[in-house]
């Protein structure tokens, strides 16, 4: 028999018995013990103003709730959400007591993404590698004398780069259903334009037939079978349509006598219009289904496609990036919306002079990188850097013994660093949501993508703590045990000889 209840109990029945205490082994208040937050924080005060404006948040205010959202992967208001719920969180990011009042206004965070650069967060991201061997440093060196440190001291002067697509979170662009999409934006701004002109003695408004072009729209994307020209027809109808509102705008606009009376998200919008309508003429004219700097979406002017080959998306919308992993830390050494080759000498020169930048005691030794990494230009550029690529070699197999021991060796080395940067993808991209950029603006996105290989970072310089404590205990209990060993001994040999 099942025993139902209606009654709730109390909020003090869920309570900790240690009533005002937080739990010292809770996940979050480990994470805030261990982050070097002022040296953080200078990263992040040195983009704001010493004499103009409010007074800024606090720096770990801002960063740790930047941490808190891509951590949880949630939207900037369930982040400020979540912060205002959790005790544990609002300690993490540095308020003084529980409160129930929002840490700030889920705004900030685009404002934030404007100041910091992908470049700012390198630096933080630099910041947690220096921090996690300035505290390793003296443990690890005893560890390697008994033999624990593993590939540690090999991987120091190793740097693997590989390069991937951060996809934006736009609908999949289709030339029908973008020049629909910039129709309907056409007729707003013919509706924004218009009570100005007649002010100005116009006497009829323009047509703009928007319920035939959005019937035909409807219908073809409803219709079944389609073929190459079916769609070419479509869109060559849809386009008729831009291009008639486009020179109703420009005689709105004359009728205004040349003054455009539109906000700053109309008139950029506008501008991304004309260029849309040029392209696609262009491609219908042409035949050709390419242009430079193709527009994709109306109010990401700045996405372009990515033509990539991979399994299941051969074409990704987004930024395309070239990561650099040193010793489990991902740098984001290059980041461009328009498509480019990886392999290229001067991609190959930017990591090699960042990896000297943010290691200058350091000189990088070695190259890890897949096939377009190991082409010729490229080899020479690393070679005259004093760097050797690891990676498939050129030219026939080697005879002797030392050459084919050696390719082993590099073999070995490759598919252990390569192995580290795909798990890296797969780590920022499904648990971090680097498969979905919700930022709209071309440098809040780029930021975006920063942030969550910072996070990703962080998980690294956390796991490595707690490596390093992990490792002090067992020396200090194994130290224990060896002297109660010795203890132990010497009573007996004193009981022996007495």
């Amino acid at each position: 028999m099942i025993k139902t209840s209606s009654s709730q109990l109390s909020i003090e029945g869920f309570l900790d018995p240690e009533i005002g205490r937080l739990n010292p082994e809770n996940r979050w208040v480990k994470l805030a013990n261990s982050i070097p937050w002022a040296e953080l924080g200078l990263v992040y005060e040195s983009k704001m103003s010493t004499g103009k404006g409010s007074p800024c948040k606090p720096a770990r205010l801002v960063i740790g709730a930047l941490i808190v959202k891509h951590k949880l992967n949630v939207s900037d208001a369930e982040a400020i959400e979540q912060i205002k719920e959790n005790p544990y969180l609002q300690y993490f990011v540095g308020l003084g007591s529980f409160t129930t009042e929002k840490a700030f206004d889920p705004s900030l965070f685009t404002t934030v993404r404007k100041r910091l650069g992908y470049g700012d967060f390198n630096r933080m991201s630099s910041l947690l590698q220096h921090e996690g061997i300035r505290i390793a440093e003296g443990d690890r060196d005893e560890g390697s004398k008994d033999g624990h440190s593993g590939d540690a001291e090999d991987d120091k002067r190793v740097v693997s780069c590989d390069a991937t697509v951060a996809p934006q979170e736009i609908p999949y662009p289709t030339d029908l259903g973008l020049l629909a999409t910039a129709r309907v934006q056409s007729e707003k701004i013919i509706d924004l334009l218009w009570p100005v002109a007649r002010d100005s003695g116009l006497s009829k408004k323009p047509r703009t037939y928007r319920d035939k072009a959005h019937r035909e729209y409807v219908g073809a994307t409803r219709k079944k079978r389609k073929g190459a020209e079916f769609w070419r027809v479509c869109a060559r109808r849809q386009l008729n349509y831009l291009e008639r509102n486009l020179r109703h705008i420009d005689s709105l606009i004359e009728a205004n006598k040349g003054v455009i009376r539109l906000k700053s998200r109309f008139l950029k919008i506008l501008m991304v219009l004309h260029e849309i309508a040029r392209q696609q003429s262009l491609m219908l004219e042409t035949g050709a289904n390419r242009v430079d700097g193709r527009i994709v979406n109306v109010f990401q002017p700045h996405v372009r496609p990515i033509v990539r080959g991979k399994n299941g998306s051969d074409t990704e919308f987004g930024a395309k990036l070239s990561v650099s992993l040193h010793e489990g830390y991902s740098y984001l050494d290059k980041a461009q919306w328009d498509a480019y080759y990886e392999g290229d000498a001067e991609v190959i020169r930017g990591h090699i002079d960042n990896f000297g930048e943010r290691n200058p005691e350091m000189k990088l030794g070695k190259f890890v990188g897949d096939k377009i990494y190991g082409n010729r230009n490229a080899r020479q550029t690393m070679s005259g850097a004093g760097v050797e690529f690891v990676g498939s070699p050129l030219g026939r197999p080697p005879s002797s013994p030392e050459k084919i021991r050696e390719r082993k060796e590099n073999r070995a080395l490759h598919q252990r660093h390569r192995s580290r940067a795909e798990g890296k993808f797969g780590e920022v991209k499904r648990g971090l949501g680097l498969d979905k950029i919700q930022a709209r603006r071309a440098d809040t996105s780029l930021s975006w993508i920063a942030c969550i290989f910072f996070v990703s970072n962080l998980k690294r310089f956390q796991s490595e703590i707690f490596f390093d404590l992990v490792f002090l205990s067992w020396k200090y209990g194994t130290w224990l045990q060896d002297s109660e060993k010795k203890q132990e001994k010497t009573v007996w040999q004193n009981i022996l000889a007495g």
